[in-house]
């Protein structure tokens, strides 16, 4: 490991494990003193200027006053009409607005606590973990797994071993192995005195910085390891900032059309100007003593609260979060339905209802065990108690707003980190008569015959022999991402030609002894890269020992070699060597980068 030292053993597992709680806690108590709980909440839920309000403050002020002007009818007019049901419409309005007002303090509260609520969850799970701390070096990922800008991996000292550990169980005080060209995990401080200190972003590059131009095949040394400490706890920078803007994410499309039809609009605008224009009415037929005019609280009150209520909605924002509350239950029961599924090898992906797949979640809800799961997951989302994220991001409102789907790959985002192979390249001969792809293999073949017989052979069956191009597709098997098909049947016909292709896969890309040395040539490339901005090699291993197991080897295959020597060799392309090259003149940036740097990987065996 370069410069490691062995005396060197980091963290216990449990004791980083403590360290990372007691860390995490410490920043939600910080937190919780910074973002107390306040009457700015009471605010926040009648504010109009709020595009998540549920009922404004000019809602709750007319329904108030409604009610008022009940209780005062019952008790002023002494004709018929003052009866008791007016004390019971008072009442149900009253019973309506406290149900909206808990409801709304309820989302606010959930909103603003949502992701300390998260975070508990995750102290309880560390929690459980170091009570039962039985971490294995078998149980991390292996430490030649490939990069990938999604899964985040340093080899990290555990329990006085290098493990492969996620990004996020780093402390402050680990001891961790820099590899060369590796983006560094956080800041860092090398253990030797002259070592530089290293930041966050920043990439690591042993060594001379400056490039070395050559054009004579030479050996070199491989850029070393390097051992360094944490000075920091990296996963508290990310949990402090989803701490801070947890309640400044942008509201959904919905949010917005919600807030515009129901209180702009109706509430802001249509709202004042029918109680306006009632209020005038009533006052005009009470100077002229229109026909039809009663007592005064009738026309005054009553007459301005049946035109005034109807436009109030107060039971929309109850029926609002009920829907929201049961479309997140019912996608959270689709998903898991999804992923209890495993489709059957023989079964292709396709839209028709007899797929097992669309008829899984196409069952219907009326059953009573899927009944009984669905409401208790409706009320765990309502109240707060469901392990999913409901108010600051609502998934539901992401995927009904989209209009057109668009997936851009992006290594290791929506493939996975360890690709595997499309396509399979290989020449044969066009004689129809030879199963091999050249006159040597058919010398070879048979053998008992002479060259001229041999010859005439071939004369007489192709008097023009050629060479002709095969390319086999190759498929992703539906349920193992890692396995693949062969598109076409006929492939068994170019078995032989398949075979050596099969063999050099698992002595050469696939052979586990070596995966240490691959590692660290890729890292070297990686280091290699960043002295000129022309070079952007792809340093990931190219797995293809399922295509081998298509064509029809086994593991126990490499038992029958040994290896001999391994011998890794990279060349630098110089920029107006590549501008003079017409082949590059016309790819992309991206392409163009790419053929900038050639990689390969040797072994032999006996």
């Amino acid at each position: 490991m370069g410069d490691t030292n062995e005396q060197i053993l980091g963290y216990s597992t449990k004791s980083a494990l403590k360290k990372l709680r007691d860390d995490i806690q410490r920043v939600i108590e910080e937190h919780k003193q910074k973002n107390p709980l306040r009457f700015d909440i009471i605010r926040n839920i009648i504010s109009f200027s709020s595009e998540k309000v549920l009922l404004s403050g000019v809602a709750y002020t007319v329904t108030v006053i409604n009610i008022i002007c009940l209780i005062l009818t019952y008790l002023i007019d002494g004709t018929a009409l003052a009866q008791g049901y007016l004390l019971w419409e008072a009442l149900f309005l009253f019973f309506i607005l406290i149900i909206n007002f808990l409801v709304a303090l309820n989302e606010e509260y959930l909103h603003r606590n949502e992701i300390p609520h998260r975070i508990a969850k995750v102290l309880e799970t560390l929690n459980e973990a170091i009570d039962l701390c039985l971490w294995k070096e078998e149980y991390y990922p292996h430490l030649c797994a490939p990069f990938s800008p999604c899964v985040i991996l340093q080899w990290t000292y555990r329990d006085g071993t290098i493990v492969n550990l996620p990004w996020a169980l780093l402390v402050e005080g680990d001891v961790i192995v820099l590899r060369p060209g590796q983006e560094v995990p956080g800041h860092c401080q090398g253990l030797q005195s002259d070592d530089p200190e290293l930041f966050f972003g920043q990439i690591f590059t042993p060594g001379s910085q400056a490039k070395e131009n050559s054009s004579v095949p030479r050996s070199r040394a491989p850029h070393q390891n390097k051992a360094y400490k944490m000075c920091e706890t990296p996963y508290l920078k990310n949990l402090k900032l989803a701490l801070e803007q947890a309640t400044t994410r942008p509201v959904t499309v919905f949010e917005k059309q919600r807030y515009l039809c129901t209180v702009k609009i109706m509430e802001g605008i249509v709202l004042p100007l029918v109680i306006l224009l009632m209020v005038f009415a009533s006052l005009f037929r009470h100077i002229y003593h229109l026909p039809g005019v009663t007592h005064w609280t009738e026309i005054y009150f009553l007459q301005t609260i049946a035109a005034s209520l109807p436009l109030l909605q107060i039971i929309f924002p109850i029926a609002w979060v009920t829907l929201n509350c049961y479309g997140l239950a019912r996608f959270k029961s689709i998903s898991e339905v999804r992923q209890k599924y495993t489709r059957p090898k023989s079964c292709s992906i396709s839209e028709d209802a007899s797929d097992p797949l669309i008829q899984a979640l196409s069952e219907s809800t009326l059953h009573p065990q899927i009944m009984k799961t669905l409401g208790k997951t409706f009320f765990n989302i309502l109240f707060g108690r469901e392990d999913m994220v409901t108010r600051t991001s609502n998934i539901v409102h992401v995927l009904g707003s989209l209009s057109a789907l668009c997936c851009v790959d992006k290594k290791g985002i929506l493939s996975w980190p360890n690709p595997t192979a499309e396509k399979v390249f290989f020449l044969r001969n066009s004689s129809p008569a030879s199963n091999n792809s050249s006159k040597t293999s058919l010398v070879t073949s048979m053998g008992h015959q002479s060259d001229t017989t041999l010859d005439q052979l071939q004369d007489r069956n192709n008097p023009e022999p050629s060479t002709i191009v095969e390319v086999l597709d190759l498929t992703h098997d539906q349920n193992a991402p890692f396995r693949v098909e062969f598109d076409e049947q006929r492939w068994r016909q170019h078995i032989t030609r398949l075979k050596p292709l099969g063999l050099a896969a698992l002595l050469n890309t696939c052979a586990p002894e070596h995966t240490h040395n691959y590692a660290h040539f890729c890292a070297h490339l990686t280091c290699e890269a960043q002295y000129s901005e022309d070079l952007v090699p792809v340093t990931n291993r190219r797995c293809l020992c399922e295509l081998a197991k298509q064509i029809g080897f086994n593991d126990s295959v490499i038992d029958a070699y040994t290896t001999q020597e391994c011998l890794a060799i990279f060349r630098h392309l110089q920029a107006d060597t590549i501008r003079r090259e017409t082949r590059f003149r016309t790819l992309p940036s991206s392409q163009y980068a790419c053929e900038s740097a050639f990689t390969a990987y040797a072994r032999c065996y006996s």
